[in-house]
């Protein structure tokens, strides 16, 4: 059973029915990319994902408010040289169309705006109401459909546009099992999406607050607690922040998640070298590492599946070292007032101290994530109520989930969860097992049972 979950963007490399087979048998996740593609393609990846593997959990990336460039043909700019951004859907000449006027109000003589994943920057010469002039200051390619970053700002914008409205409409209609909201600013930015998904009947559907921004840094605590997962966005934030500060604000990000009990999950150049070799760098090892012995509860590809030469070595290769060093994980166990949080620290600390298996029968999922908020360094299973908490909670540290339906109450359901468990060989004769579910708004509703097998 592997504790730290792996989760792999689907793309033109693995949207082919034959790899997307194979990969599926690596990840506990995949994530599709609502900035790319169409309705018809995210529908086509989404039931060809669940056709393969059902239980598999599925995040979709909303695009959130961002800026990008409209349609030209691809301009080289060489260090030192300038170029034309003007406003405008399609260019014909050697000059950026920017769909938004808001860019131009946004940028000020001696802004750096950052493109291709930080590695083009220019710098703003000159600015008006609809043309700005920039030279660069590295060298790269500008194409169609590319994100364009200020450093250190965050636009004006609504969170949500009609593109992103139609995208969440889809992700209800199809049930996906978690949304990844971009370029958040603020916790008022998550409520939004929250009710937007309320009204559409998708108020299952977890949020995942993508951290990318200056003012996402300066609300991290708002917006952690608001959310219900959170995503340290390696790559918006490599684009704001300078390289140095990354690893920093990444351990802030994780402290600030294992406070307010939320789980984490690193995304972004994990292994960006495998788009094109078939075997990881010593440092892209060095840094997976770092971010699994940090606590955190998944690992998100996405070039290197989406695009990547070996999205099936990549995600092999995750999975090797993140299993290598996922069990030297000893992260603060903060101590909460929560009542339900308080509890499953107490059985996490008897599990551990008795060297028991935990298993958990829950219909509602809060009491798993708070199981594994204190990272059992023991076996945990949970038996769960439906499949939409079965793949929920298949991105959780730690949770291994079993489904266990049409059972009458909580006490039923420990006893057909311990079945299938023993059927599975998963917990064997012998085994110390400690056996409880998750209701605990009164005492008596609430038991722990200590079984010898």
């Amino acid at each position: 059973m592997s504790k730290v979950k792996i989760i792999a963007t689907i793309g033109p490399s693995t949207e082919k029915p034959e790899v997307l087979r194979e990969l599926v048998k690596y990840v506990d996740g995949v994530r599709i990319n609502f900035s790319h593609g169409n309705p018809t393609e995210w529908r086509n990846r989404i039931s060809n994902v669940r056709e393969i593997r059902s239980d598999v959990a599925i995040l979709g990336d909303i695009r959130g408010p961002g800026i990008r460039t409209g349609s030209l043909t691809p301009i080289t700019v060489n260090p030192n040289e300038t170029i034309e951004f003007r406003l405008g859907n399609e260019s014909r000449g050697d000059y950026v169309p920017i769909p938004s006027p808001i860019f131009f109000r946004s940028i000020n003589k001696g802004d750096v705006v950052v493109m291709n994943d930080g590695r083009l920057r220019l710098e703003v010469e000159r600015v008006s109401s609809d043309a700005a002039r920039l030279v660069a200051l590295t060298g790269g390619v500008i194409g169609p459909e590319k994100a364009v970053v200020i450093k250190g700002k965050d636009y004006p914008m609504p969170i949500l546009d009609d593109y992103d409205r139609e995208a969440l409409r889809i992700a209800v209609e199809l049930g996906i099992d978690y949304i990844g909201v971009s370029h958040v600013r603020n916790s008022e930015d998550i409520e939004e999406v929250r009710s937007e998904l309320r009204r559409l009947g998708g108020d299952y559907i977890r949020l995942v607050a993508k951290v990318e921004g200056p003012n996402a840094v300066r609300n991290i605590r708002d917006i952690v607690c608001s959310s219900d997962y959170v995503m340290v966005a390696r790559g918006d934030l490599g684009m704001h922040f300078d390289l140095e500060e990354i690893p920093r604000i990444q351990s802030e990000i994780i402290r600030e998640a294992h406070r307010c009990g939320k789980p984490t999950m690193v995304a972004t150049q994990l292994l960006e070298s495998m788009i094109e070799q078939p075997v990881p760098t010593r440092a892209e090892v060095a840094d997976i590492t770092t971010a699994v012995l940090e606590g955190v509860d998944s690992l998100l590809l996405t070039g290197e599946t989406a695009v990547g030469r070996y999205p099936i070595e990549a995600v092999q290769w995750l999975r090797r070292v993140a299993s290598k060093y996922e069990g030297d994980v000893n992260v603060p166990r903060e101590i909460s007032t929560n009542i339900t949080e308080r509890l499953a620290l107490g059985i996490v600390q008897l599990a551990e101290d008795i060297n028991a298996k935990i298993v958990v029968y829950s219909r509602g999922g809060k009491f798993l994530e708070a199981i594994s908020r204190y990272r059992p360094k023991v076996p945990t299973y949970a038996g769960v109520s439906d499949e939409k908490l079965l793949r929920r909670s298949r991105l959780l540290w730690g949770v291994e989930p079993i489904l266990v339906p049409n059972v009458k109450n909580y006490e039923e359901g420990e006893r057909e969860t311990l079945n299938r468990l023993l059927d599975m060989q998963l917990v064997v004769k012998g085994d110390l097992v400690v056996l409880t579910h998750g209701i605990v708004d009164t005492y008596s509703d609430y038991g722990i049972r200590i079984l010898r097998i």
